[in-house]
Parts: structure tokens; C-alpha cells; sequence
């Protein structure tokens, strides 16, 4: 099992690793490649990863606290079963063909991160901030964004059945392309609504 603590990596080439149980605390690794790596049961804890690819990762199983991932690369992981990212900062990464459907999501920054296409289904998202990130063609069904930081996202096709806006911030959010049946909107989200329609609200 790899038990590492305060190490720092640049430019490390991971591809393959099977990094099942492992702990990592306070770690750092900058352009690193974790290609195709195998994460299961793993705990991340205050770990840092600026410019790292986990493109085809194993994810599922993994707890991931207080991280940092940095513009990085999960384009084709799969948490499909079991895994979790409490209170991460995901800014500026791509999950592009992610699946997720068994990650849970706790709390966190995804600004400009791009998650076009992801299966957020039923998700608890609630304060996290989302400024200025691609959620197009997302499946947002029944999702929890109360209170979240949306300013700016990219909703095109995204599926919002049921989804909870209550409290959230949709400044430039053009919610007018969206099919709203059964989404919760308060006040402020009313208003939204009616200003990505071209009304004047004064």
C-alpha cells in the first residue's frame, strides 16, 4: 500500500499505478501523469495536483478531502460504483465522458470547469460554486443546486427536471433554453428566468 506524506512530484509519469488504499496526505504533483490509474478505497487528504491527467481512471472507492485538482484531466474516469470529493477545488478541470454516478459531491469550487455531458443525476450540490462552467448537455434531473454560485455557467441542453434553484445565483445563466417542468425557482430565480427571456424587470 503507498503511504505518502508531504511528498512533492513534477513531471512524474504514474500511467497504470494501481494506487488501491493508498494514503496521501499533504502531497503535491504538478504535470504529473496518472493515466489509466486504479484508485479503489484510496483517501486523498489535503493533496495538491496542478496540470495532473487521470483521463481513464478507476476512481471508484476513492475519498478525496480538501484536494486540489487544478486544470486537470478526468476525461473517461468512472466512479461509477462508490467515491467521494468533499470540499475539493476542481477549478478549471475537464470530465468530459466522465461517469460519476457514484461519486458524491461535498461542497467545493468547479468554477470554469468543464463536465459537459455528465450524469449529475439526483446530485446534492447545494453551495457549491459552479461560476463560469460547462454544464452543457448535462443530466441535472432532480439535482440539489440550492445556494450554489452558478454566475455565468453554461446550461445548453442540459437536463433540469426537478432540479432545486432555490437560493442559487444565476447571474447570466440563460435559463430561457431550458425546459423548467417541475424545477424549484424562489424570487431571485424568477427574475432570472425573466431577464434571459428579454424582459425588463424593474
Amino acid at each position: 500500500m503507498v503511504t505518502w506524506r508531504e511528498k512533492q512530484f513534477v513531471d512524474q509519469v504514474f500511467a497504470h499505478d494501481d494506487f488501491s488504499t493508498a494514503s496521501l496526505q499533504t502531497c503535491t504533483f504538478e504535470r504529473c501523469d496518472f493515466r489509466d490509474t486504479r484508485w479503489t478505497e484510496a483517501v486523498l487528504s489535503e493533496c495538491s495536483f496542478v496540470e495532473c491527467s487521470f483521463a481513464g481512471s478507476d476512481l471508484n472507492g476513492v475519498a478525496a478531502r480538501s484536494c486540489n485538482f487544478l486544470n486537470c484531466d478526468f476525461r473517461g474516469a468512472v466512479a461509477m460504483l462508490s467515491g467521494s470529493l468533499a470540499e475539493c477545488r476542481m477549478t478549471g478541470s475537464r470530465f468530459d465522458e466522465a461517469n460519476f454516478a457514484g461519486l458524491e459531491i461535498q461542497g467545493g469550487d468547479w468554477s470554469y470547469a468543464s463536465l459537459r455531458g455528465l450524469d449529475l443525476r439526483r446530485q446534492v450540490l447545494a453551495g457549491v460554486r459552479l461560476r463560469e462552467a460547462d454544464l452543457s448537455g448535462c443530466n441535472l434531473q432532480e439535482v440539489d443546486l440550492r445556494g450554489a454560485d452558478l454566475r455565468q455557467a453554461i446550461v445548453r441542453d442540459a437536463k433540469v427536471r426537478g432540479a432545486d434553484f432555490r437560493g442559487a445565483d444565476l447571474e447570466g445563466v440563460d435559463l430561457g433554453q431550458l425546459v423548467l417542468h417541475g424545477v424549484k425557482l424562489d424570487l431571485q430565480g424568477a427574475v432570472a428566468l425573466a431577464r434571459s427571456l428579454g424582459a425588463v424587470v424593474e
